[in-house]
């Protein structure tokens, strides 16, 4: 069963690409460019508010908005893909050389708590949960790679509950806005 905003982006993308192969290339690069988007606009907008994972909130709304309007199963993977590939470049200057990992993991986690056809999966409070989860995965990847390799991260100074909490706190929100959005553009 297919949902509404999956629908009305097929009929779309079938108005302007009538080749089904080529329907589905443009598919992977919208999702791919919605993640790049996701990571310029991490690098770019720098908001004084000193709280670990408060990137999250607009990174989520982006990526999860998107994945929800695509056809393919591991989509927040793709996305997360475009994301990774950027920062594999060096873009933005970010001090973590493990966060095209970050990044990839999330989309992975993020794909697999989805169902791919159960209306539960597309409830705004379940992306919101789910992005979350996702989301605060990233401070456990720094702690483990704190243990391993013993480079120390900033946000992980004063422990780990706090990122943990902070991260799930913007990946829960950007994600259910982003349900939100779907929805009551699906409704129209």
């Amino acid at each position: 069963m297919k949902n509404q905003p999956t629908q009305a982006l097929q009929k779309s993308l079938s108005k302007v690409f009538p080749d089904n192969r080529v329907q589905l290339l443009a598919e992977i690069l919208f999702l791919m460019i919605s993640g790049i988007i996701g990571i310029v606009l991490h690098a770019k907008l720098k908001v004084p508010l000193h709280l670990p994972g408060k990137q999250g909130l607009l990174f989520m709304f982006i990526i999860i908005g998107m994945s929800q309007l695509s056809r393919f199963r591991f989509s927040t993977l793709l996305a997360t893909s475009g994301s990774a590939l950027l920062l594999l470049t060096g873009y933005g200057g970010f001090e973590d050389p493990f966060m095209p990992l970050h990044y990839l993991l999330l989309g992975l986690i993020m794909d697999l708590l989805m169902s791919p056809d159960s209306v539960k999966t597309k409830a705004p409070w379940y992306l919101g949960v789910a992005g979350g989860l996702a989301y605060a995965v990233i401070p456990f990847d720094r702690a483990i790679i704190t243990l391993v390799t013993g480079l120390p991260f900033h946000s992980l100074m004063n422990g780990i509950i706090f990122p943990v909490f902070t991260h799930f706190l913007f990946g829960f929100f950007g994600s259910f806005l982003a349900g939100m959005a779907v929805k009551t553009l699906s409704e129209k």
